[in-house]
This record gives structure tokens, sequence and C-alpha cells, in this order.
């Protein structure tokens, strides 16, 4: 596995929000998110923003000699575009759901990033996690059930609810 992605309905969507919504899960799961940074077309609308969710303060991270002893993450929110439409019904057999966000640099940290998924998917029960080489996906009720039982390390690699 090498990103997380978080698929959205397409109505309704709001990259603002999902920004909150990242921001959001991240302070409940005890990390930081920093280095935001967001781009909107000339019109001023969204284009796309990206950010760092870390164990650690953005001082502590851009401080350390040795970034490897340190968990942290890469996030990009994406605007729907005109593919977006009807691009993952191979998967979802919906055609209203696309690639909204997703979670990158993860480093084998699979029990970190499941940290922060168990919170978003607390209050972003409409949406969908796919591994990018995977040809199956969890639901928000899924990740919950997941979240009741003792971590299991296959979570990313099999279905295993």
């Amino acid at each position: 596995m090498s990103s997380v992605i978080i698929l959205k309905k397409i109505s309704n969507y709001s990259p603002e929000q999902t920004l909150e919504n990242f921001k959001h899960a991240a302070q409940r799961a005890n990390m930081y998110c920093f280095h935001l940074t967001v781009d909107h077309e000339t019109d001023n609308n969204f284009q796309s923003a990206e950010g760092t969710l870390s164990e650690v303060d953005e001082e502590t991270l851009s401080n350390t000699d040795d970034e490897e002893t340190i968990r942290y993450f890469t996030f990009n929110v994406n605007k729907v575009v005109e593919n977006s439409y009807d691009s993952f019904t191979w998967l979802t057999e919906s055609t209203d759901y696309f690639w909204a966000a997703d979670v990158v640099n993860i480093n084998h940290e699979y029990k970190f990033i499941y940290r922060f998924v168990v919170e978003y998917f607390q209050d972003n029960t409409e949406d969908y996690l796919w591994f990018d080489d995977a040809e199956w996906y969890y639901t928000a009720d899924d990740i919950l059930i997941l979240s009741q039982k003792p971590y299991n390390p296959k979570w990313c690699s099999e279905k295993i609810v």
C-alpha cells in the first residue's frame, strides 16, 4: 500500500469542509496538522490543498536531526473535476463517488494512520476508504467495527470485516 484514498460523494461535496474534517480528525487522534497549503484558481475557487499530519508539532519536526524516528504523513484534498463522475463505479457500483483526498508517505506506519482513519470515519459516515492497489474498500461502518476490536495489522492488506 502506498496511499490511503478517501472516496466521497460528489453531490454536496465541499473540499473546504473535507480539509476541516481532516483537521478535526487529526486533533481527536492526538496528531498535529500543519504545513497547510490551499491553492485557489484565478476566480478564487478551491483548486487543491495539502498538509502534514504528525505525532509532533511543526517546530519539533523541523528541528529534528532524524526525521526517520518521527511518524508523520502528508495528505491532499482534491476538487471535483469533469472526469470525477463515474470514476469509481467499478469499485463502489455508484457513479457518485470520487477520489476526494489521499494520505501519502505513510512509510509502513499503518497503526499510526489507523488512528487517524478511525477518527475521520466517526464523522464522515458516507465516505469510503480505498487502498490504491486493492479491489475492495471499507465503508465508514466497516472502520468503526474494526475500531471496536483489537488492532489487526492486516487491515490494510486485506478486508477483514
